[in-house]
C-alpha cells in the first residue's frame, strides 16, 4: 500500500455549490431553475441568459457569503476522512479573494486535507507536486489533468456529460466510488 498525492477540486465535488447558487438563478432568470437545467458551465449557453445576467450570478454568488451556508456533497466529507492517510491537495478556481470563507467552510465541516490552492483554473495539476489522481467535476479540466498523465476521476454532475473520455479518466457517480478508485490504486 503505497502513500498517494490526490488533488480534489472543492465546488461540485466537496461542497454543492449548485444548492446556494439556484436560488439566486432562478432569481434572476425569473423562473425556476433546476440542477438539471445546468448542462454547461458556459451559463449563457445552459439557461439561454445574456452576460449581463451571468455577471449578477457570479457577483451574488461569490461576492457574498452565500457560500458559507453550502452543504457538502453527500458523501464529500467522510470521504475526504477515508483518504486522509494520503496526501490530499484542495485545488479550486474559487478566486482568492473567497480564502477565508472557503477556509472557514471546511473548518465547520470537519473536511480532511493537508493543503489548499485556489485561483486555478486550467492548469490545476501544476498547483501541487506530482499528483497520482485527481477528483473533478469539470469535464474539460478532468480531460486536461488525464492528458497531463495524472489518473482523473470526474463526479458525474449535469454539466459535465459526454460520452467522449480520456482513456486516463473514469466518471463515478458517487464519494463511494471515488473511494473504491483510490483504494485500487493504492494497491497497483
Amino acid at each position: 500500500m503505497k502513500r498517494l498525492t490526490i488533488g480534489v477540486d472543492i465546488d461540485g465535488v466537496i461542497v454543492d455549490y449548485a444548492a446556494v447558487m439556484l436560488p439566486v438563478v432562478s432569481d434572476i432568470c425569473g423562473r425556476p431553475v433546476s440542477v438539471q437545467d445546468l448542462r454547461s458551465w458556459d451559463l449563457m449557453e445552459a439557461l439561454n441568459i445574456n452576460e449581463e445576467q451571468v455577471t449578477r450570478i457570479w457577483e451574488e454568488t461569490l461576492g457574498t457569503d452565500l457560500l458559507r451556508h453550502a452543504p457538502p456533497i453527500e458523501g464529500a466529507i467522510s470521504g475526504l476522512s477515508m483518504l486522509s492517510k494520503h496526501e490530499i491537495w484542495l485545488i479550486t478556481a474559487r478566486p482568492a479573494s473567497l480564502e477565508s470563507v472557503t477556509l472557514s467552510w471546511l473548518a465547520e465541516n470537519n473536511a480532511r486535507y493537508d493543503h489548499i490552492v485556489l485561483d486555478r483554473y486550467g492548469d490545476k495539476v501544476q498547483a501541487g507536486r506530482g499528483f497520482d489522481v485527481f477528483v473533478e467535476d469539470h469535464l474539460d479540466e478532468a480531460c486536461n489533468i488525464a492528458e497531463a498523465g495524472v489518473f482523473s476521476i470526474l463526479l458525474d454532475q449535469p454539466w459535465n456529460q459526454s460520452s467522449l473520455l480520456h482513456r486516463n479518466c473514469r466518471r463515478v457517480f458517487d464519494w463511494s466510488s471515488i473511494i473504491a478508485l483510490v483504494n485500487a490504486l493504492e494497491q497497483a
